[in-house]
């Protein structure tokens, strides 16, 4: 994301500013909710994903998905209205009349034209809700849209209906109350409004009923026309896009446990958190990785599907109970939370995600099964990526050079796929080179191969840095370490787990910069690298964040020490919590970049 959005953290200003202390009100009030979504407006992303022909940023579906996450972790209401909008925009823009792409996409960034939808109708069996009939110059329609939202937001809503051979017809009618038609004309039609829907979740997003009879609509304001079964299609193609909705609210409820856990001081109450937290991250982090990876099956994603509801559920509940009676209030944030887990689970509810969801949630619980780690095993489960899966979109430090992947040929043209990869030498899962920061000192091609098998260890201190993100590994945690495991051995790499590797698909919070550009995340501690270098004589150090030297630390202290010697250096790492404490090796395999300063590298531990 910090490469195609690049007003992540001015988006996430204006959440944390305008939006979080009004949550409340945006949920119930819809005026409020509309000041919100104007506010999107004016920070130019309701339309993230329009081309740039049109104006838009033209963002990737997993940076989109991110932005909805962050929406839905500060208000679900909000982040439900502006899919609404979205949605309609991706809409015109795989429509092919340029006539009402021209009218609308110049202005639905800003939000100077809001667009709804109404369309989930076509999801049901038996005779269609709403038919059309085509006629001269247009189709009349006639029937009921059970379900639309934004009324007197939204200017005009994307209604659908069905033809008499199934296709569904799409097209552009009016949704404010000043632009309603009365009956004038054999054709023009009416269009009426219900009351609106006293929902228990969201009530502010104003959902309607909205019925037409004989409403004629011209043949130029038709978005386009889809063949039978589309929807169901559709559906099976965007199982997974939903989540983000969820995943956000989970962060929400989230965010009450580790205040209630930081005021309370409880034990229990923390380790609920952390035990919350690590499964969400592994749960977000798979449904990321499932989103570019081609070749997960509609199963699969499925169960993806189904993983987020239900944690999304436990997690809303977690909120209610340690907020105590007091969430029984209507008005208290984890009370909205709760409801809005309601509509996480029924959002674009399908029978194949209902009987997923069900399935989910009537399995027992057991942590062991959670569906991220086979991503990280091999079929006998003795060896584990240590790497993180290289896209456009990882976390960087400012100034890095983007990744970036150009296609150079394709399969349909070329006969084969190739692409050209921009990436930096410190990147990604990358190894530090001494001549990084000794300008004698030996480059990344120089290591001997046999250096790069090695003894590890892993020393793990998630706890303390959840608690204190600006934790360093200390000697105390080092000798409590040996006198549980044993002393470490010479020659052997040092990995440290700080549970960082769970915000890696989170950019913002991976390299968690504060107002004054400070960065905090932990690290190795001055005295423990020391230590380690000299009484336990090590080959090298590794880590889950972006750096060895913790994120206050700007003079690269642990670099230097580690790195006087062509010994290993490890960024970037992940699936540490997969390893055992000790008793298995690590392959490091980096590119021999000629006088390189570092490399990418692929990682292995290869356990006993």
């Amino acid at each position: 994301m910090n490469n195609d959005l690049n007003q992540i953290d001015t988006i996430k200003s204006f959440l944390l500013t305008e939006v979080q202390k009004n949550a409340n009100s945006i949920d119930s009030d819809s005026n409020e909710l509309f000041l919100a979504l104007r506010g999107l407006g004016n920070l130019d992303v309701l339309a993230l994903r329009l081309p740039r022909a049109w104006g838009g940023n033209e963002i990737e579906e997993v940076e989109y998905g991110i932005f909805q996450e962050l929406v839905a972790r500060y208000s679900g209401a909000l982040a439900f209205l502006q899919t609404q909008h979205q949605s309609a925009v991706g809409m015109l823009v795989n429509s092919s009349n340029s006539k009402l792409q021209s009218k609308y996409l110049p202005r639905v960034s800003k939000g100077e034209v809001l667009l709804g939808v109404g369309f989930s109708q076509l999801r049901r069996e038996g005779t269609p809700l709403i038919s059309a009939v085509s006629v001269e110059g247009g189709y009349v329609l006639n029937g009921v849209v059970p379900w639309v939202t934004g009324w007197g937001v939204f200017h005009e809503f994307i209604v659908a209906a069905t033809l008499s051979d199934g296709s569904a017809l799409f097209g552009m009618a009016p949704f404010m109350e000043e632009f309603l038609p009365q009956r004038h004309g054999e054709h023009r039609g009416e269009i009426s409004v219900g009351a609106v829907v006293d929902l228990a979740a969201m009530p502010s997003t104003n959902t309607v009923e909205v019925v037409f009879s004989n409403w004629f609509l011209a043949a130029e304001c038709v978005v386009f026309i889809k063949p039978p079964g589309w929807i169901h299609e559709q559906d099976k193609s965007n199982v997974l896009k939903s989540t983000f909705l969820a995943t956000g609210c989970a962060l929400a409820g989230l965010d009450i446990i580790e205040v209630a856990a930081h005021k309370k001081n409880l034990s229990f109450i923390t380790n609920a958190y952390i035990s919350l937290q690590d499964e969400l991250n592994d749960c977000r982090a798979t449904i990321r990785d499932a989103l570019v990876n081609k070749d997960i099956d509609f199963a699969r994603k499925l169960e993806l599907r189904a993983w987020a509801i239900e944690l999304t559920t436990r997690i809303a509940h977690a909120a209610i109970t340690v907020s105590s009676g007091t969430a029984n209030y209507k008005h208290h944030n984890a009370q909205r939370i709760y409801r809005e887990a309601l509509i996480c689970t029924v959002t674009g509810q399908t029978r194949d995600v209902m009987a997923a969801t069900l399935e989910k949630l009537t399995k027992p619980v057991t942590q062991a099964a959670h569906v991220a780690q086979a991503s990280c095993l091999c079929s006998d489960n003795n060896i584990i990526h240590l790497s993180h899966i290289i896209n456009n979109n990882i976390p960087q430090w400012q100034g890095d050079p983007p990744v970036k992947f150009t296609p150079v040929a394709q399969i349909e043209t070329h006969g084969y796929f190739l692409r050209e990869l921009t990436i930096g030498e410190h990147s990604a899962t990358h190894m530090n080179a001494p001549v990084s920061f000794y300008k004698d000192g030996a480059s990344i091609d120089q290591y001997p191969a046999e250096s790069l098998l090695a003894s590890a260890v892993v020393i793990d201190i998630s706890t303390q840095a959840t608690i204190n993100p600006d934790y360093t590994l200390s000697i105390s945690d080092i000798l409590d370490w040996e006198q549980q495991h044993g002393k470490i051995p010479h020659e052997c790499v040092v990995l440290l787990n700080t549970g960082w590797s769970k915000k890696w698909h989170d950019a913002s919070a991976f390299m968690c910069e504060d107002a004054n550009g400070n960065m905090h995340f932990p690290g190795f501690g001055a005295e423990a690298t020391k230590f380690l270098l000299r009484e336990r004589q090590i080959a090298g150090v590794g880590i889950d964040t972006h750096g060895v030297d913790g994120g206050l630390d700007t003079t690269f202290t642990i670099n230097r020490m580690v790195l006087e010697k062509p010994r290993i250096v490890l960024e970037n790492l992940t699936n540490l919590d997969k390893l055992p404490a000790r008793g298995f090796k690590i392959v490091v395999a980096p590119l021999l970049l000629q006088k390189g300063s570092g490399s990418p590298v692929g990682v292995l531990a290869i356990l006993p």
